[in-house]
């Protein structure tokens, strides 16, 4: 949602209009607001990520140790290493893998995010219920001064912020059937990711082609 800041009377307001003195902020005054509940293990990008990590770890581990081994002993070395239980090991790496990354992201349960976009660029704040746990399962410490009331008096975890100037943004990708904006500080690596729902999306995608024009 769009928020408006008036100089002369002080205040914020819904809209570009100051409900105060009734004039049109100007753009740069305007920001745009709202935040979005998100489930880390519904991710799908982190689950191909992490897959596409482990299928690296066993082909890496694969080439090395067979390929040394049929470098240094011959092709009849590497059938009798086969045949053991190393090959069982490395290809245990993928499930294994998979489970960790499903209890790490089971853990860390629901987040709050809250996304600001202004003049300046797009902003994110994670949120999440204080909890040892949950940080633990972020990798992070469960700092007590990053607790927060919310607007209902249950305290917030700020576990994270990022920030990212339009200056910086090399790419956009929009994709309205998914409710997300992808912002790409390095070309098609870690965007920084928009979520919406559907009566966030025109209002967001409006503001972010404002200060992303050709990109």
């Amino acid at each position: 949602m769009i928020y408006s800041y008036c100089k002369h009377c002080k205040a914020e307001s819904p809209g570009d209009m100051c409900q105060t003195c009734g004039k049109k902020a100007t753009a740069a005054a305007q920001r745009d607001v709202w935040s979005a509940a998100f489930l880390p293990l519904s991710d799908g990008r982190t689950w191909k990520s992490v897959l596409m990590a482990l299928l690296a770890v066993m082909a890496l581990c694969l080439i090395i140790l067979f390929g040394l081994e049929a470098l240094m002993s011959g092709n009849n070395s590497v059938a009798k290493m086969w045949q053991g239980n190393l090959p069982a090991l490395i290809f245990s790496i993928l499930p294994v893998g998979l489970l960790a990354t499903f209890l790490v992201l089971f853990l860390q349960g629901k987040e709050i995010l809250v996304y600001v976009l202004d003049p300046k660029g797009a902003h994110l704040q994670t949120w999440h219920e204080p909890s040892l746990k949950k940080s633990w399962a972020r990798f992070q410490t469960a700092d007590e001064s990053l607790n927060v009331p919310n607007q209902s008096g249950q305290a917030m975890h700020l576990s994270q912020e990022r920030h990212m100037l339009w200056a910086d943004v090399q790419s956009v990708r929009y994709k309205p059937g998914s409710g997300q904006i992808l912002l790409y500080h390095t070309p098609h690596c870690a965007p920084m990711v928009l979520r919406l729902t559907k009566q966030e999306y025109e209002t967001a995608a409006a503001y972010v082609g404002k200060y992303c024009k050709g990109k």
